[in-house]
Parts: structure tokens; sequence; C-alpha cells
């Protein structure tokens, strides 16, 4: 019977305090949204990344965790290295199958990556433009770094440089495992990642300029392509700031870019 009464007594009080209750949890849960840093940590199964962004477009500040077992960066680093040459009649049909391979065998290993970007944009009530947006500014925010497939050379001074990796790429496990990506590591994960989301996105790449872009049909200005009477916006994805519709400059003759991977093609 003592018990009984103690059981009353306990939730007559946490009735009475709810408010307070409550006070606390927010304030714990604001906390944990603006103290978000930065931070990596290694074990021995398995990289662990918090990463925090923002979109100012949106006024946005973002954060998100997410972590990638090494058993599946080897596998993902496996099958990349382990891909036969595909036959192509073309530079960008080439790479296109390159990029189609990696983005496919990739996508079961990035289940947790993907749910936390269902959690991010639901917590933050994002919309079809505004959660592209925090994908590819997620993606922007990660410093460049070169990606070759031989040594690096004093042509790769300006950035740091990731060597002796196949097809001069990171797959998108790697990518997010070792936050180490040039310009087409970025288009095939985000890619990736967008397609999961049912966008349609487009990888562009330019054999002239050496470069790789996004493009994709969400409202936006500036400079596209028409894709079966459709605006794909180009979208730079190397560093900060850039916004969709604007090219780089000395990268804005249209008839030097080529569409390398889109879903339906």
């Amino acid at each position: 019977m003592k018990g009984w009464k103690l059981l009353i007594w306990v939730l007559v009080i946490l009735f009475i305090n709810k408010s307070v209750i409550i006070s606390l949890w927010k304030e714990t849960s604001n906390f944990a949204l603006t103290s978000c840093e930065e931070i990596s940590y290694t074990s021995n199964q398995k990289i662990q990344h918090q990463r925090a962004w923002e979109d100012r477009k949106y006024q946005m500040d973002y954060c998100l965790s997410y972590e990638i077992g090494n058993q599946q960066h080897e596998k993902s680093s496996q099958f990349k290295n382990d891909l036969s040459d595909p036959k192509a009649h073309s530079y960008p049909q080439f790479w296109g199958k390159v990029y189609r391979q990696l983005a496919e065998s990739d996508q079961v290993y990035l289940e947790q990556v993907i749910d936390s970007l269902s959690l991010l944009s639901e917590s933050d009530s994002l919309d079809y433009s505004s959660f592209a947006h925090a994908v590819v500014k997620m993606v922007q925010d990660i410093p460049y770094q070169y990606i070759v497939s031989g040594p690096c050379t004093n042509e790769h001074k300006d950035h740091p440089c990731y060597s002796n990796q196949r097809y001069g790429l990171t797959s998108p496990v790697e990518f997010l495992y070792t936050l180490k990506g040039d310009c087409d590591s970025r288009t095939v994960l985000i890619y990736t990642l967008l397609r999961h989301f049912n966008y349609d996105p487009v990888i562009l790449i330019s054999k002239e300029y050496r470069h790789s872009m996004l493009a994709l049909n969400i409202p936006a200005a500036g400079e596209f392509l028409s894709i079966a009477g459709e605006k794909y916006y180009f979208w730079e994805t190397t560093a900060t700031g850039w916004e969709p519709g604007i090219i780089p400059p000395g990268m804005d003759n249209k008839k030097y870019w080529d569409i390398a991977l889109k879903h339906e093609l």
C-alpha cells in the first residue's frame, strides 16, 4: 500500500512541475543545436562525423551527425578499384557509366546518412527547394581536395591532394568517410543522395574545362540547360556560396558541357 501512495505522490509532483520539465527539455534541445561543431571520432570499427553548415539563402543553420563503418568504406573502395573500364563511345558516356555504378553500389551503405537527412528535413520543415539547398550546401561546405589517380604533383599545391585513387575520384561512401572530394566526387555524392529523395539531378561534365557540375530542375534563375523541355540549372559544388544558375568564370560556354548522368538516360 505504501508503494502505491509513493507512486501517486511522484505522479502529482511530475504533473505540477511539467512546465519546468518541458522548459528544461527545450533548453537542452536548443543548446545541442546551437553548440553543433565540426567533430570527427574514429574507432576500430567506424568513423563518426558531426557536420555543421549554413544556407544564407534560407537563413538556416544545419547540424547533422552520421557514422560509416570501416567495412562499408572498405567495400565501397574495393568495388571502385575492381570496376572494369566501361565500354563507351564518348567521354561523357564513359564517365556517366562509372558514376552510375558507384552511385548504385553505394546506396545500400548510406542508410544512416539518409536517415539523418530525413530527420533534418522534418525537424526544420524543409520544402522541396530548401531541402535540395541543404544537401548541396552540406557538400559545398566540405573543403575541396584534389583527388588524383596517380601521385600528387606541383600542379596540386593550391589545395590538399589525395593521391592514387582509381578514376581520380572518391565514391560517395569514401567521400563521406574521409571528407575528401573534388568536383565529380561531389556531384556523384549529391546525385546519389538526391535520387533517393526523388529529385532528378543531372551530372554535367566538360572535357575542355576538366570539371564536373550538378544541374537540378528546381526554381532558380540564371544559367540552365533545357532537357526534355525542363530547365536544369547549373550548380557549382566545390566551394561555399555558389547558388544554382551561376557558372564559374571561364567555364560559361555551354557547348563544352555534356550530360554524363541522368536517371532516365
